[in-house]
């Protein structure tokens, strides 16, 4: 018979069942202001300047575009149909995304509580921990951010399938074991964290479901060991297509220390949800000897050893810890990502990480003679306290200074958020708050072409001419091809009114960009007020149309022009 914690009633039936959707409402109250927060970051790269999505009915070119995550790339094309560019849009479709893995992650707890002989309290700690999850603030990069929903769509289809594959054990339902081996597959296409689904799924088999060790196996060699090999053949052809090479057996060992000490640090953002941010500086490990490094990796040894001596007396604590560790094992593999640490990452993973707590407070309430209602009491404030939490972050999301701003200071050794926050200054007209910006990108990164061009635009803006001159001259003399170079140096020219000077350069861009437009635009007005050459202007107009048809102004130039050189051969 499964034991039942001390205290606890009988679920009412009535009220009960609402559960699963009073954790969706939290999730919905959570993440209701960060509806109208703007595209950030990669959002730009994902969605503005994705080229696929221009037509949505091409599916075709939506799925090869991102041949990785298409499931992803497919999401976005239905939202830029349905919402055109409007962040809100999209922010929605995260949202949605995001409830429907809170309300799959209730029914999972439960049914895994069930298994391993909780009773008639699952239905609480299951809500408990979905409701933790809709709202933790540690989930804001990966629900509130556009670029983050590979991690949701990919945690909706992983769920799934674990909710499926469960069913088809107890049902002995062939149909629901295909249907869950599509779901995998499916979660694979939305990120490669999903190749550890196997591993996750067995871990659950061999600690939450006794029975026959005959029967384990046959599920084992039918049913695990296949979908592993499927997905480990699509892991090495990942990795293979990766552009991050690896350098060495050694340079991975590096990698592993370097990651086992952010998984710590992710720990501490679960348990403590203070110092978030966009980006994190990350203790790179050079030496295998790093003390830290050491100390992380012995530390994750206790926990797996952990994990195995409780495994029996503790199967969801164990489960959770596998789970935790296992999906965030791709992201710290040997290979070094572009970024050490992201907190999107941890969206799947806080999962099992909340499983484990649920089953630890399953152990404590067992002893416990605490009142139902004090539980709920704690239970509540928890709710609101990371609920609270969670709009916070939004607020920061809302607005970019403030969120590149923070970013500087959790990762003072990067270059990236200085980056971002100038260009977000620039974009605002802030150049006077742009300019050390950049220039600490440039003093970081040297040969960073477009710190050094932005921030000549910017000393340009501010009325400093000649250093806006020697910086775009340091962006042409690191990329001499650099049509952009030579258009901003002919805008000096302008300002100044050397107009023939204007000119040279702006065909120096032509020579190295045949198909640049502005280039043709800016030529065919000088060649119009100042060289009256009105032929010269209609020809720049006429090829600048060709190119881009929507250009501003591009068919008036053309006629004007023509009908001014008509006028002039008439006068000559």
């Amino acid at each position: 018979m499964p034991r039942t914690i001390r205290g606890e009633p009988s679920a009412h039936p009535r009220w009960s069942r609402w559960l699963p959707l009073a954790a969706a409402a939290l999730a919905c109250v959570a993440y209701f202001n960060a509806l109208d927060n703007p595209f950030v970051y990669d959002d730009h790269d994902t969605v503005i300047g994705n080229r696929s999505l221009s037509d949505p009915s091409n599916l075709r070119f939506i799925l090869v575009y991102t041949p990785f995550r298409p499931l992803v790339n497919a999401s976005y094309a239905f939202d830029r149909w349905l919402w055109d560019y409007h962040p809100f849009g999209y922010h929605v479709t995260n949202l949605v995304l995001h409830v429907v893995v809170v309300i799959l992650l209730y029914a999972w707890l439960r049914g895994i509580i069930d298994d391993a002989g909780a009773g008639r309290d699952s239905r609480g700690l299951a809500f408990m921990g979905a409701a933790c999850f809709a709202v933790h603030p540690l989930q804001t990069e990966a629900v509130g951010y556009v670029s983050g929903r590979s991690e949701v769509l990919c945690a909706a289809f992983f769920i799934a399938a674990l909710l499926l594959a469960r069913s088809a054990i107890l049902s002995g339902n062939r149909t629901r074991a295909v249907l869950a081996i599509v779901s995998g597959i499916l979660a694979l296409a939305s990120k490669e964290t999903a190749i550890v689904l196997p591993l996750v799924f067995l871990s659950y088999d061999w600690l939450l479901r006794p029975g026959p060790d005959t029967v384990r196996r046959w599920r084992l060699w039918q049913v695990c060991v296949p979908l592993s090999v499927l997905v480990a053949i699509g892991a090495v052809y990942r990795i293979s297509r990766l552009s991050v090479g690896v350098s060495g057996f050694w340079s991975g060992v590096l990698n592993a220390e370097t990651q086992a000490i952010v998984i710590w640090r992710y720990l501490k953002l679960l348990v403590w949800p203070f110092g978030q941010s966009i980006m994190h500086s990350v203790h790179r490990v050079t030496t295998i000897a790093d003390p830290l490094g050491i100390m992380a990796v012995i530390g994750i040894v206790g926990l797996v050893g952990a994990a195995v001596r409780v495994h029996r007396s503790h199967p969801l604590v164990a489960f959770g810890l596998v789970w935790f560790l296992a999906v965030l094992a791709p992201s710290s593999s040997v290979i070094p990502l572009r970024e050490g640490m992201a907190e999107h990452r941890v969206y799947l993973a806080s999962a099992g990480f909340l499983t484990s707590i649920a089953g630890v407070l399953r152990a404590l309430l067992t002893r416990s003679s605490v009142s139902l209602q004090s539980r709920r009491v704690a239970v509540a404030l928890v709710l609101v306290v990371l609920c609270v939490l969670t709009i916070r972050r939004n607020q920061t999301w809302s607005d970019p200074v403030a969120l590149w701003s923070e970013a500087t200071l959790h990762a003072e050794d990067m270059w990236e958020p200085h980056y971002a926050l100038a260009d977000t200054l620039r974009e605002r007209g802030r150049c006077d708050a742009a300019i050390p910006e950049y220039e600490r990108v440039v003093a970081m990164r040297p040969a960073h072409r477009d710190a050094h061009t932005n921030l000549g635009i910017c000393l340009a803006q501010t009325s400093q001419l000649e250093e806006a001159e020697r910086q775009f001259r340091q962006a042409l003399a690191l990329d001499p091809s650099y049509a952009r170079g030579y258009t901003n140096l002919g805008a000096l020219a302008l300002i100044a009114g050397d107009n023939e000077r204007a000119r040279d350069f702006y065909l120096r861009a032509l020579d190295v960009d045949r198909d640049n437009v502005l280039a043709r635009m800016q030529l065919a007005s000088l060649y119009e007020k100042s060289f009256h050459d009105y032929h010269a202007a209609a020809r720049m107009c006429g090829e600048a149309r060709l190119l881009a048809p929507a250009t501003p102004g591009v068919v008036e130039c053309v006629e004007r022009n023509q009908r001014l050189a008509l006028g002039q051969g008439g006068k000559q």
